[in-house]
Order: C-alpha cells, then sequence, then structure tokens
C-alpha cells in the first residue's frame, strides 16, 4: 500500500463525525512535519482545531489555497453497513468508509500534493496554503473563524476538495436556514374565540411562501431561486388551541438574488402579516452560505481544465452543483479571488451508508493538484 492511501486509511479510522477534528488535525501536522513543514493548529473549541500550512517564498504571489474539511457527518444505523464505516477496508480497489468521498480522500489527495510540491519549492513562483476546516457539515464554524482571522484575504485561487468524480464545478448555491415562530394564546379547543391560535398565524407565512420569489432573477448556470418550507411543529395536546407554533425552511440562494436579498424579501413578508390582527410572526435566520460562482473563462478554470486533461487523457466536465461548500464561507473575505470544486469521488456518495472512493482516482488527484498550481504559477 503506498503512503498515500495508508494516510487515508488512517484518517479513516478516526471518527470525526461532527467533533474530533483535533485528531485529524494533529495527524495531518505530524505528517507534514516528518516533511519538514511547519504548520498551525488553530483551536475552535475542544477537540476541534484547524489546521493550516503554506510553502512558497515569504510574501510571494500569488497565493493558491487547497481547502477541505475535516468532519464527517454521522453514520447512521451501521448495522446497514456491509462494511465498518470506520474500517477503511479496500475491495476492488475502493476504499469503503464514512468520509471516504466527503472528503478525507480530498484532504489527503491535497496534503499529498502539498507535499510534492513541497519537494520542489525553490520552482514555485508563489505559495501555496493548506486550509483544512473543522464543522463544515454543521455549520461551518472553521470556515467562517479562519475568514474572521484573515487566512484568505490574501489569496488568488482557492480550490475546494470536495468529491466531484475529479470533475470541475465552477458555481454553487448558498444554503439558507430560517425559522419562524408563531406566538399566540392557548385556550380550550372547545372556545377557540378566546385564544390565538399560533399555527393559523404560521400557515399564513407557509401559504404566501410559495410565491415570496418568483420574481427572483434566475441565475444563467445555477437556475432559480430554491426555497422549501421542510418543518412545522405545533401545539402540546390535542385539545388545546396552540400558543407556540414553528415552521423552518431552507432555501438555495444564487448570485443573481443571494442572501440578503432573501432576507429582505422574507422580513417584508412577515412585516406585512403581522400587520393582521392577532399576528405575531418572529423570523431568524439560522444559517446563512453564499452562491459561488466563477467565470468559466477564468484562469483557475481554465487551467484546472488543462491539468485535468494532462493526468486523466480525456476532457474535463465543466458542471454546477445545488450544494454548498466552506466556499461560501471564504467568499464573505472583502479580498475576492476565484473558486473552483474538484476532488475525488462522486457527490453521489456523500453522506451515503457504504461510501467509498476510487483508489486510482484519488491518486491521480493529487498529480491533477500537483499540476493545477504548476499550470497556475507558469502563467
Amino acid at each position: 500500500m503506498d503512503a498515500a492511501t495508508s494516510f487515508l486509511q488512517e484518517l479513516i479510522r478516526i471518527n470525526t463525525a461532527n467533533d474530533h477534528e483535533a485528531l485529524i488535525a494533529q495527524a495531518i501536522a505530524d505528517k507534514l512535519a516528518e516533511h519538514h513543514i511547519e504548520s498551525q493548529i488553530i483551536e475552535y473549541a475542544p477537540g476541534r482545531s484547524n489546521l493550516i500550512a503554506e510553502i512558497g517564498s515569504q510574501n510571494s504571489q500569488p497565493v493558491i489555497a487547497l481547502t477541505g474539511h475535516m468532519d464527517t457527518v454521522l453514520t447512521g444505523d451501521i448495522t446497514t453497513w456491509e462494511h465498518n464505516p470506520f474500517g477503511g477496508e479496500i475491495v476492488a480497489n475502493k476504499m469503503y468508509g464514512r468520509g471516504t468521498a466527503d472528503m478525507k480522500s480530498g484532504l489527503v489527495a491535497m496534503l499529498f500534493a502539498f507535499i510534492k510540491l513541497h519537494e520542489n519549492a525553490a520552482s514555485l513562483s508563489g505559495r501555496v496554503r493548506l486550509i483544512f476546516t473543522i464543522g463544515e457539515e454543521n455549520g461551518a464554524q472553521g470556515s467562517h473563524q479562519l475568514t474572521e482571522l484573515g487566512y484568505v484575504d490574501d489569496i488568488d485561487a482557492m480550490i475546494v476538495g470536495e468529491p466531484t468524480d475529479g470533475q470541475i464545478v465552477y458555481a454553487h448555491n448558498g444554503s439558507y436556514n430560517y425559522t419562524i415562530e408563531s406566538v399566540g394564546k392557548q385556550v380550550h379547543s372547545s372556545m377557540p374565540e378566546l385564544g390565538i391560535n399560533a399555527l393559523t398565524n404560521v400557515v399564513k407565512y407557509l401559504n404566501i411562501e410559495p410565491q415570496l420569489f418568483t420574481a427572483a432573477l434566475p441565475h444563467p448556470d445555477l437556475g432559480p431561486v430554491v426555497h422549501s418550507v421542510t418543518m412545522l411543529h405545533s401545539g402540546e395536546q390535542i385539545n388545546n388551541i396552540p400558543a407556540q407554533a414553528t415552521l423552518r425552511g431552507n432555501i438555495r440562494p444564487v448570485p443573481t438574488f443571494n442572501n440578503d436579498q432573501v432576507t429582505e424579501r422574507i422580513t417584508a413578508a412577515i412585516a406585512a402579516l403581522n400587520q393582521e390582527p392577532g399576528v405575531h410572526l418572529e423570523f431568524t435566520v439560522d444559517h446563512s452560505f453564499w452562491p459561488v460562482a466563477t467565470a468559466t473563462d477564468a484562469k483557475l478554470v481554465q487551467v484546472a481544465q488543462q491539468a485535468y486533461g494532462h493526468i486523466f487523457n480525456e476532457p474535463a466536465t465543466l458542471s454546477v452543483i445545488h450544494g454548498a461548500t466552506d466556499a461560501s464561507e471564504f467568499v464573505l473575505s472583502p479580498h475576492k479571488f476565484d473558486v473552483v470544486v474538484m476532488g475525488p469521488g462522486p457527490w453521489s456518495q456523500a453522506h451515503m451508508v457504504d461510501e467509498y472512493v476510487d483508489l486510482e482516482q484519488f491518486e491521480k488527484m493529487i498529480d491533477t493538484y500537483v499540476t493545477i498550481i504548476e499550470f497556475y504559477f507558469s502563467m
């Protein structure tokens, strides 16, 4: 087993489902130290640490960031897995386990590309920065923290190693979670006229929600804003008029109708409903991931296509996805830069039972990352 595959297997055997990323960060720091590369471990909370490392001449430009997250989602019912989710079992040149596709294979491919580039660091005409984060799957706390600390304020290009089967994603939606609380007055259900039905009032919003974004300008590649009400809860007992009701929804903003515009639209709708007698609705934004889009003629996209063709001996596919990544936080930096999402493993395997990555593709992605950076610096 080669060194990269062995290290990937080591990381799969560490359970980082929504926590414990410090274990991965330390393992990566130790691997970098073996190659005489310094790194910084930046704690977010006990047991949860981001990692930063950089090679190249100090203050040289351009700067390319390689980024990925060290957490995974939960496994679900382990009895439904054929392969141990924390075993890193290899069958028919596929490694199985939680995080093999999403996205420890991307982390390790970037890490070993970084090490390869370090071996020829004298020839680098710029800097390469590793940015490995905590918490992407549940709030993106790591990328938010590192953006606030300025770690992307000088970069020119960013590659996000999420699973794309090696193909090039140049744009993705944001993700916007919100809650609407309805406050009413509880009474016995035999006397509804004496109370205020919080459920009935929150349903007023539910009824207008399908029309809220009909005038929103679609994005030429990502399409329209996608919006759904996904949770509704009210009451404690069937024979009470409920005093409280909660509605939650998810929206997928696009660059042509962004998160701020979504907030404005919902705020206006709630304000209008609250003018009605007895209606008291409170709107809260729970989570706001911004959309990301890079022009297809941008240098980074062009170089990524060339590098993919050079390593895989076939043309790369350009595409978009409707999920979100840590880049949604990083692009909130006042400094603007191009982004592509490109990593080993199929997007369809993310969060799946018996998640896997093809090891041949994983190995080729190491060389693809190296080639992208070499081509980018040479142009």
